[in-house]
């Protein structure tokens, strides 16, 4: 084993959390100093959340420029007619970026509230 290796396992080791791959408690010290790893992970899922929820409000966003109105009215056209297969699919993938970025923005405000606790 070469040296820097051997000192990479020595300082992880002081640190070593039980189920936690080794290593990884390391790299979250080195990236996030003066942070405990419930604040990092907190961090973490916040910042993974947020890039999430910009996604599917792009998505939704882009459905509406599309057929030129909001996902209510599009769903309730699709209901009253026999959709096309690329309209069915675009209701389905529609509703999955709106129910996808509430979810996102319900789990931005817990995380946020975790946040301040850890």
């Amino acid at each position: 084993m070469s040296k820097r290796k051997q000192q990479i396992k020595e300082s992880t080791a002081a640190y070593a959390v039980p189920g936690m791959l080794p290593g990884i408690e390391a790299s979250a010290r080195r990236m996030f100093p003066n942070r405990n790893l419930d604040r990092v992970m907190v961090d973490l899922l916040l910042e993974r959340a947020q890039k999430n929820l910009i996604k599917y409000q792009t998505m939704a966003r882009d459905f509406e420029q599309k057929y030129g109105k909001d996902f209510e009215s599009f769903r309730q056209a699709v209901a009253r007619t026999e959709a096309i297969f690329e309209v069915e699919q675009d209701y389905f993938d529609w509703e999955m970026a709106v129910t996808g970025a509430a979810d996102m923005a319900e789990e931005i405000d817990q995380l946020k509230t975790l946040s301040q606790a850890a």
